[in-house]
């Protein structure tokens, strides 16, 4: 067949110069080149600019640093100056809230002191100025149309024939009486005062018996109170 022979013949040239280098022009276009790796690499031109603009950076970022410090700095001044303030406004209110409770406390003691006296020490004061434990009496005296009020110092003392307390217990609750009287009308410190002046000294071996008075100083309203 001589036909057929010669068609086979013509479609293998059309194949070879024609479909073949058409096809791998297209595959060639169709698919992606690879970069070598060198035209990735960096030039030294490229380094010399990276120098320069990276420094400009760091510097940047170095300025950027030092004004966010000196803010800080700036920030914590001022807060400083305002608390300082407030503090130079608030001492005087201090020191005037620090005066009153000074005041008070020393008030409280004070009174804790005074409270603190009681019959035990009013004996151990009689005794410490006559070396005996005297028995005391509030004493009214009538003078000139004026009524006064005593605290004698008795010459009668602890575990004598004539000491009228029966034991030494009674004559502590005697002078705790006489005590908490004196406190009452604030004649304590005055009574005390008088005794550590006197220069007197009862005595029993007299007649009439010479016992030491020290005077109140109270109102007759007061007087009455006292004496009834």
């Amino acid at each position: 067949f001589p036909g057929v022979h010669m068609i086979l013949c013509k479609m293998k040239i059309f194949y070879a110069t024609i479909f073949l280098p058409a096809a791998a022009a297209f595959v060639a276009t169709s698919t992606p080149r690879r970069i070598p790796a060198t035209f990735l690499q960096s030039s030294p031109f490229d380094e010399f600019l990276g120098n320069i603009f990276g420094k400009d950076e760091d510097k940047d970022k170095s300025r950027n640093k030092d004004s966010d410090i000196i803010n800080d700095e700036e920030i914590n001044i001022s807060s400083f100056q305002q608390e300082l303030t407030k503090r130079q406004q608030q001492q005087p209110q201090q020191e005037l809230e620090t005066d009153i409770d000074n005041a008070i406390t020393d008030a409280n003691k004070e009174e804790e002191e005074e409270e603190e006296f009681d019959g035990y020490m009013m004996r151990d004061a009689i005794y410490n100025k006559f070396g005996e434990c005297f028995d005391v009496d509030f004493n009214k005296v009538d003078s000139y149309g004026f009524r006064s009020v005593y605290l004698n110092i008795m010459p009668f003392r602890l575990g004598g024939k004539r000491f009228r307390h029966e034991t030494e217990l009674d004559y502590l609750c005697h002078l705790q009486a006489v005590v908490e009287i004196l406190q009452k009308y604030d004649q304590l410190d005055y009574v005390l005062a008088q005794l550590d002046e006197t220069t007197k000294k009862p005595r029993a071996g007299t007649s009439p018996l010479i016992a030491v008075p020290l005077r109140l100083d109270l109102t007759e309203e007061q007087v009455n109170q006292i004496m009834g």
